[in-house]
């Protein structure tokens, strides 16, 4: 959690330098690190089960077996999902340039 709050810090400095809305931003990284999380614990879980109802593992896989190995693995991921958001943030916007309408009809 305290990477999350970290994270949000960083995204809206670095959105502010950029000339983007810094607590979008901040937001942003925030979710994609919770839900980083969430997606691949889900998937590990559901990966698990799926392996102890149809190929005979234990059926005790999620309870203290694997868990550090699953927090660890959920936390590299968030973690790299969290540094292509900032790192995304380091590009700097290209300016727009608009082609001006053209000048009204003399009669």
């Amino acid at each position: 959690m305290i990477f999350a709050i970290v994270a949000a810090l960083l995204a809206y400095k670095k959105a502010k330098d950029t000339g983007r809305n810094g607590i979008l931003w901040a937001f942003i990284a925030i979710g994609v690190f919770i839900g980083t999380q969430l997606l691949v614990s889900i998937g590990i879980g559901v990966f698990l089960e799926l392996g102890a109802a149809f190929l005979g593992w234990s059926d005790n896989v999620l309870t203290d077996d694997y868990t550090i190995l699953i927090t660890i693995i959920t936390f590299i991921a968030s973690f790299a999902a969290t540094w292509l958001v900032l790192r995304y943030l380091n590009k700097i916007p290209e300016d727009k340039t608009f082609v001006s309408p053209p000048p009204p009809p003399n009669f």
